[in-house]
């Protein structure tokens, strides 16, 4: 397994499956988060480019995906944050798996505890949003 932050227009949500073809480099992702009792031929297809099109660093990437590419002749990902760049691309932070059957084990095993932490991450920045927006109107009504 390896963590790296890959760029892409695509709007993926946490989860999301993507993969890639050692022998001509296509980047294909699924509309359905991973799930650990779901086979890789169930999930549908989505084109989402080359390889070369999800490179953040021109220098360690593609270093990194040969390597990753020689050993597997698919490579899967899977998504699990991201952050809107001022350009409008959006980088992603993605675990590479080598084999389905390591994303089955991340999904069964570690995945669950991710989604449970990444909501109690959610709620708690919207809590602190009401705050600040209740604060503000508080402000507001109290400058009047």
């Amino acid at each position: 397994m390896k963590k790296v932050i890959v760029s892409t227009k695509e709007n993926l949500d946490y989860g999301t499956l993507i993969w890639i073809y050692a022998n001509n480099r296509k980047v294909y992702r699924s509309s359905k988060s991973i799930a650990a009792d779901m086979p890789f031929h169930r999930y549908d297809s989505h084109y989402m480019g080359m390889v070369n099109e999800l490179y953040r660093d021109q220098e360690k990437h593609p270093l990194l995906f040969n390597q990753m590419m020689e050993e597997s002749d698919r490579i899967f990902g899977v998504c699990l944050n991201k952050r809107r760049n001022h350009d409008g691309s959006k980088d992603m932070k993605v675990l590479f798996f080598l084999d389905w059957d390591d994303v089955q084990d991340f999904a069964e095993d570690i995945y669950p505890k991710l989604v449970k932490e990444e909501i109690k991450r959610r709620k708690a920045a919207k809590q602190k949003w009401l705050e600040r927006g209740k604060l503000f109107s508080e402000k507001k009504k109290m400058s009047e």
